[in-house]
C-alpha cells in the first residue's frame, strides 16, 4: 500500500443492509501515512492551540465540558446586577 493510500471497511450496523445509514466505516492508513498525520497533527495543535482563547476548552489537552460546567454553575449563582435575565449556551459535539 502506497504511503498516500487508504482503504476503506465497511462495518454492516444492525438493520436493513441494502441501507447506508446501516454501516460504519473505518479507514486503514499505511504506517507511513499515520506517521505523517501525526507529524501533521502535532504541528497543527501547536499553531491551533497559540490562537485559542484560554476560556476555549474544546479539542485541547487536559480540559473538559466539566471544567466549563463548574464555570457556568458559579456564574448562574452570582447576582446579576446589570440584567435581570441571564442566558447561557453550550455547544458540544
Amino acid at each position: 500500500m502506497d504511503w498516500k493510500e487508504r482503504h476503506l471497511i465497511k462495518i454492516p450496523k444492525q438493520g436493513d443492509s441494502s441501507r447506508c445509514e446501516n454501516y460504519i466505516g473505518i479507514t486503514l492508513l499505511s504506517v507511513p501515512g499515520k506517521v505523517l498525520n501525526r507529524v501533521l497533527l502535532n504541528q497543527m495543535k501547536d499553531a491551533v492551540d497559540a490562537q485559542l482563547r484560554d476560556q476555549q476548552a474544546g479539542f485541547r489537552k487536559d480540559r473538559s465540558c466539566t471544567d466549563h460546567i463548574a464555570t457556568r454553575w458559579i456564574i448562574v449563582e452570582q447576582p446579576v446586577e446589570w440584567s435581570p435575565s441571564l442566558y447561557t449556551n453550550s455547544i458540544d459535539y
